[in-house]
């Protein structure tokens, strides 16, 4: 029987999934970045009556600022694409076959989580479980984007279709909340009410650098209280002894504060909840107020 001879087909290799160029890695992953913080500081805003505002509005931020605000949450999508997404998809596309594309974002993900932990907590010195949490919690949504623009081979304009769609029904939704919870006052702040008898006691602020005692016949005595002074610079300090006075009235109690050394004082207002109750002062021109609060040990 004769043989047949014909071309021989070798076994030949997967091809390589095409990783484009390296910055094409993370597409999209710095307008993920951009849009969660865009949504969050909506979210701030929607849910501004369940929080204490002190009086000053807008949280005491002036709308000149807002355009630096965003500027800055800009900058740092791009800083967050070069130090985080783009080497955790570098990594990713290293350490496993294409098929498990998914998987190896999360490995890339975990590796990059980790460097950084290791260096925020030896740097600054702080809790590895609020370091991960916050790395994770920024780095999920512009790995999840940066995955999903390389898996469809999506180039930055239509990324940035598909994240401004998702971020405007966002924008939509928490309006349409916020409006909501205004019209409804679920969950509306409302300043605690006390007896005189919880003032009385020490009060700290800034970490201890304030100190003001309410004695419980009406004494009062205070140590580098800030001078609330309108012509007072940020660092004016004063201490002494007088008098203070409980003075109940809506929407917020009052102490009224007499200490000679200082000169005029503003009164103090009562904040925080009914467990945790706080007192709060306005100093500073009404364009950039600064909210100064006590609270008890």
């Amino acid at each position: 029987m004769a043989e047949t001879y014909g071309p021989q087909l070798e076994p030949q290799s997967a091809a390589p999934a095409s990783g484009g160029r390296w910055s094409h890695l993370a597409t999209g992953a710095e307008l993920a970045f951009v849009a969660q913080f865009v949504v969050a500081g909506a979210v701030f805003l929607a849910t501004a009556g369940m929080r204490d505002d002190h009086g000053t509005g807008l949280f005491g931020v002036p709308l000149a600022v807002v355009p630096r605000l965003l500027l800055l949450v800009v900058l740092a999508g791009y800083l967050h694409w070069v130090l985080f997404t783009l080497p955790a998809m570098a990594l990713g596309r290293l350490l496993a076959a294409p098929p498990w594309a998914a998987l190896r974002a999360v490995l890339g993900v975990a590796a990059v989580t980790a460097a950084h932990m290791a260096w925020a907590v030896s740097v600054w010195d702080v809790p590895v479980g609020w370091t991960v949490a916050w790395i994770a919690g920024t780095g999920l949504l512009p790995v999840t984007a940066a995955w999903y623009a390389h898996r469809r081979s999506l180039g930055w304009g239509a990324m940035a279709a598909r994240i401004g769609a998702l971020t405007g029904a966002a924008l939509l939704f928490t309006a349409v909340g916020g409006f909501l919870l205004e019209w409804t006052g679920w969950h509306a702040y409302q300043p605690p009410r006390l007896d005189r008898s919880r003032y009385v006691g020490d009060w700290y602020g800034a970490g201890g650098a304030y100190w003001l005692r309410l004695g419980e016949n009406g004494e009062a005595e205070g140590q580098n209280l800030p001078l609330v002074d309108e012509h007072a610079t940020q660092w004016e300090t004063c201490e002494g002894t007088g008098t203070w006075t409980f003075v109940p009235q809506r929407p917020r109690d009052r102490i009224v504060l007499t200490i000679p050394s200082c000169g005029a004082l503003r009164d103090w207002q009562a904040t925080g909840t009914a467990d945790r109750p706080q007192l709060f002062v306005v100093k500073g021109d009404p364009g950039t107020p600064s909210v100064i609060t006590l609270h008890r040990p």
